[in-house]
């Protein structure tokens, strides 16, 4: 495999890496108070598109794929990944339109509705399961690289 190719490969583990744990520290308003919550999840938002850009090349390549002949599983792991998107994007939206502590830290007063509270409660909810199931789907990924990074740090 070419270097580039490989630092390319690296470079999407560490930071897919980061967005997990970043992921699961936001996911937890329990722990860290809404505020910190909030704020945090500001900063969420680099990794998820940095995320989204790394791994550009498979959202190009799916979009084209989905309308040929390819397996169920193929099939099903766009869809689901297009969905999970789609939940995350709900999750960012919702939740800023929810904002008790970030938007009033910057002079910005909105009145909260029910709907956008709820949306963002089911949302965020969704995203735990979404997220395993997404893993699971690339875990032979996940396996793969993991043994190719930390066999050649080993040596």
């Amino acid at each position: 495999m070419p270097n580039w190719k490989e630092n390319l490969h690296k470079t999407r583990y560490v930071m897919d890496a980061i967005l997990l744990f970043s992921f699961a520290i936001v996911s937890a308003p329990q722990a860290t108070g809404l505020p910190l919550h909030e704020w945090l999840s500001v900063l969420f938002v680099a990794p998820f598109f940095i995320h989204l850009l790394l791994h550009w090349d498979w959202i190009k390549q799916s979009a084209l794929k989905f309308v040929t002949k390819i397996s169920a599983r193929e099939r099903f792991t766009i869809v689901w990944d297009y969905l999970l998107y789609l939940t995350m994007l709900l999750a960012f939206i919702s939740g800023f339109l929810v904002s008790v502590a970030l938007l009033p830290a910057i002079n910005i007063n909105i009145d909260i509705q029910d709907f956008w509270s709820k949306l963002h409660h089911d949302s965020a909810t969704l995203l735990m399961p979404m997220l395993g199931i997404h893993l699971a789907l690339n875990w032979h990924w996940i396996v793969k690289l993991s043994k190719k990074i930390f066999t050649k740090e080993s040596r």
